[in-house]
């Protein structure tokens, strides 16, 4: 039986990964990536130097064969460790001991590089800018040193990140947005710093957060995530009164902070929402391109490692649909993307510190309510399981929409004594 061609938007890590678990159902498949070269250089623009992978993204990794030697470069976190006014609290990931493990991007991307260039089905091909997409003809038009070159597909999918050029031709009605929060967010790399090395460090305030993930082959990668209009006196002023006010001590263990953060690529936090998320059977998008969230959970890798896993399920010999529709494949992963976006951006909320009392009052309540019942948090359930999102989401609303105003009240009270 001859296979049909596979096309994929976009040589990223959801790209390579979909490369991998899909390339023996097809005869040829090519990635085509803006990117000039196989290296992966970070001062291009402003993307987390570490990320989480939890169980939705180790599924998926087993899957293409590379879940041991991605494991073997990784470092396992057992949960947080909040710093304020000089002193340290730790919270657990897991109430069971589990721990979310932590890879650096480009070892990540290197390790799905080589793989990729081994593998004599999938050819990748640098610096090439997708520029058109004919849908009704299966094709698509790149751009390399302004040569053009036309590309036909049996399949494509479009895993070319946050400026998806998919993304905006199947939602070319302002159907494609990107919401920007009005913070802005740069990260540097430490070679020491005496911080423990099995959890993610963070200190936040109303007006910035500063996060530090260890970094397994040595150091540490730190962000900060700050107002637009703070960043003058936060980072370049003279004065450095202010920044320490925010974070006490952190000066202290990383002295030139300040102007590493201030010589930093800076880029917006944000989301994408895609109203069409694919055309008829033939096309479909993936990762950043369909779903873009905030970081604060470390799930955006490891959903668009679900969607192609559960694409996977979907796919047939030559790219055809099991059931010849994708219309409930792409009304699950929909459904996913939004409950995690939404459990990401409360998340957001509350490592930044912009919880208000009644927030931390429903955050205890909820926190004490499923550690009685022998129930999973939902950063537990995100992270260690594969229950769906949405069904985590919901748990919680339900839950927490079952408290009592005096409850909430009673809680807000005892949340200030503690203070105290």
């Amino acid at each position: 039986m001859e296979h049909a061609p596979l096309l994929i938007s976009g040589g990223g890590l959801v790209g390579l990964s979909a490369a991998l678990l899909y390339a023996n159902r097809f005869d040829a498949v090519h990635l085509l990536e803006k990117r000039e070269d196989p290296e992966y250089q970070f001062s291009r623009e402003a993307r987390s130097l570490q990320l989480v992978i939890s169980a939705r993204g180790w599924r998926t990794l087993r899957k293409i064969g590379l879940g041991q030697q991605i494991q073997d470069n990784s470092i396992a976190l057992r949960g947080r460790t909040r710093h304020s006014d000089g002193e340290t609290f730790f919270e657990p990931y897991s109430a069971n001991g589990d721990t979310i493990s932590c890879v650096s991007r480009n070892t990540l991307h290197r390790l799905l590089t080589e793989s990729v260039l081994k593998h004599e089905k999938i050819s990748i091909h640098y610096n090439q800018q997708v520029s058109e997409v004919f849908f009704e003809r299966k094709a698509l038009n790149s751009f390399r040193n302004d040569k053009k070159t036309h590309w036909r597909y049996s399949f494509l999918i479009g895993a070319d990140g946050v400026r998806s050029r998919v993304a905006q031709a199947l939602n070319g009605n302002g159907e494609w947005t990107r919401n920007l929060e009005k913070n802005h967010y740069r990260e540097i790399a430490i070679t020491h710093a005496p911080w423990i090395r099995d959890t993610f460090h963070y200190w936040h305030s109303t007006h910035a957060m500063i996060g530090a993930f260890p970094v397994h082959e040595g150091g540490f990668s730190v962000f900060l995530v700050h107002r637009n209009e703070h960043m003058e006196k936060l980072l370049n002023d003279s004065d450095s009164s202010w920044f320490e006010s925010l974070f006490p001590g952190f000066l202290g263990d990383v002295p030139d902070a300040r102007s590493l953060f201030a010589e930093a690529v800076g880029g917006f936090l944000g989301s994408i929402d895609c109203r069409h998320w694919h055309h008829e059977e033939h096309t479909v998008l993936v990762g950043d391109a369909a779903h873009a969230m905030l970081p604060f959970m470390g799930q955006g890798l490891n959903t668009g490692l679900e969607d192609i896993f559960d694409l996977d399920i979907q796919l047939k010999e030559g790219g055809a649909i099991a059931g010849g529709d994708l219309h409930s494949y792409i009304a699950s992963r929909q459904s996913q993307a939004k409950a995690i976006r939404e459990i990401s951006e409360q998340q957001f909320r509350y490592l930044t510190g912009k919880f208000t009392a009644r927030d931390y009052a429903l955050k205890h309540l909820l926190d004490d309510f499923v550690a009685k019942e022998n129930m999973p948090s939902t950063y537990m359930a995100c992270a260690f399981s594969l229950e769906p999102f949405s069904s985590i989401w919901e748990r919680e609303k339900q839950i927490s929409a079952s408290f009592s105003e005096s409850q909430i009240e009673h809680q807000i009270q005892v949340d200030r004594l503690t203070a105290h």
